[in-house]
């Protein structure tokens, strides 16, 4: 009796072990997915901004008014970056923590 215990001890350990990894897995997608997609979006944005600052060069005759539309561009554009780093490395944060409180 003690042998059949031992397997399904085993067994249960087994599938403990396979839900664990596959989860790890799916996490790790997730964040993959999640960088990915964040990612997509500020390079949108960004093609957006330089459309934006093009349409500005060629239409607004007014020299100090296309400087000045082109610095607050700029500064968005640079914003956004830095924003998205930020964010995706709170979000690899929160994983890479949650991860390693599931592990205790």
């Amino acid at each position: 009796m003690t042998d059949k215990n031992n397997w399904s001890e085993i067994n249960n350990n087994i599938s403990e072990i396979k839900d664990k990894i596959k989860n790890s897995i799916n996490e790790n997608d997730l964040t993959s997915d999640l960088k990915a997609s964040l990612k997509n979006t500020v390079a949108s944005a960004s093609a957006t901004l330089n459309e934006l600052k093009r349409n500005i060069e060629k239409t607004v005759t007014d020299e100090e008014i296309k400087e000045e539309a082109k610095t607050i561009i700029s500064k968005i554009a640079s914003e956004l970056e830095e924003n998205l780093h930020e964010l995706t490395s709170t979000v690899s944060d929160y994983f890479d923590n949650k991860s390693s409180y599931e592990e205790e």
